[in-house]
């Protein structure tokens, strides 16, 4: 019977410790280079790059939602921050990261954001995940592409409820997982060498 009742209030207690409510979220966007990204590239034979460019190409430009895990509760989270920017910040501070150099020569590596999405599922702490596909492309100076390619990274994380932190962390770290992956393909490597005038 003993056993019975500490695990009755022990549901109680979990049970008043749950989010009661999910109010819409903005969460500006800061990015912050890792500094384990750091020569991950791999070997490259060119570097230059003369510019990055990014451009948002989303159609729902909300960044994600807010569930609650037992209740029929769901909030938007927006960013008041230029997404493009913010991709173009980390891509171009990954890229410098591993020996590329951003300066006036070179082919212009062009960047689409196609989607980003977040989701946080509400108890009393919460889950946090983050996914981004990005187009990327290599334009020679007198604008033929040379080369393009599509990209997905994910980032998740997990802390207290509605935390701003919490939401950049898990998008920049999607962010740099699909820099990661574009920054090593050896189609953007290649076409980096043969991306002429």
């Amino acid at each position: 019977m003993k056993n019975k009742t500490s695990m009755l209030s022990a549901a109680i207690l979990v049970s008043a410790c749950a989010v009661p409510r999910i109010d819409p979220l903005s969460v500006p966007l800061s990015y912050t280079s890792d500094p384990k990204n750091k020569a991950v590239v791999g070997t490259l034979s060119c570097t230059a790059i003369s510019q990055v460019q990014a451009s948002d190409a989303r159609n729902d430009k909300t960044l994600g939602v807010r569930t609650h895990e037992s209740k029929p509760l769901k909030a938007d989270v927006t960013t008041p921050s230029d997404v493009a920017a913010w991709v173009q910040n980390g891509v171009q501070t990954l890229l410098t990261q591993n020996g590329f150099s951003v300066s006036g020569s070179g082919p212009k590596l062009l960047i689409s954001v196609d989607s980003l999405h977040t989701t946080e599922s509400v108890w009393h702490r919460s889950s946090y995940g983050a996914r981004i596909s990005l187009t990327g492309r290599l334009e020679s100076t007198s604008g033929q592409v040379c080369w393009s390619e599509s990209v997905e990274g994910t980032g998740g994380n997990y802390g207290y409820s509605g935390n701003v932190q919490n939401y950049q962390e898990t998008l920049n770290e999607a962010l740099d997982a699909a820099d990661l992956k574009l920054a090593q393909l050896p189609g953007f490597k290649d076409a980096l060498c043969k991306c002429g005038n």
